[in-house]
């Protein structure tokens, strides 16, 4: 009973082979430009979401600046009134903006590396995909 099932099995597997093999050249391209053009949107999704993250780390940084900026000028109207106390706790506050205006520089500068990044595998894909197709089309006799 196992050499039927065997036989069967490697009959299966022999014509499962061969009709993959079967695929023509344009069917092959066909199916790469398909898989590339999956890439490409997701690629195209990845720069969007980048781009987002980056303009977001921008903002951070622009409200970080301005609330160091009010925090600088409560500083020196405390010192100018005489208020040593005030104007301390003041310059620890804006230390601490300029703590984290450096910390959302750094995110923005990995940002910045992912959307390009995210960028050249586009670049690519799209070149890819644009060789793909002119050989597809070639294989398929159309110029």
């Amino acid at each position: 009973m196992r050499i039927p099932v065997i036989t069967v099995t490697s009959l299966l597997l022999a014509c499962s082979v061969s009709l993959a093999q079967a695929q023509t050249p344009v069917q092959q391209y066909d199916t790469d430009i398909r898989q590339l053009n999956t890439d490409i949107r997701n690629n195209e999704a990845d720069v969007r979401k980048d781009s987002a993250d980056a303009r977001h780390d921008e903002a951070d940084i622009n409200r970080d600046r301005a609330a160091r900026g009010l925090d600088l000028r409560r500083e020196q109207q405390d010192l100018a009134r005489g208020d040593l106390k005030g104007a301390k706790y003041w310059g620890r506050e804006s230390r601490d903006e300029t703590g984290e205006i450096r910390h959302d520089e750094k995110d923005l500068a990995h940002s910045r590396l992912d959307v390009r990044n995210a960028d050249a595998r586009l670049s690519k894909d799209l070149s890819v995909r644009h060789n793909d197709a002119l050989k597809r089309n070639r294989a398929a006799g159309k110029r």
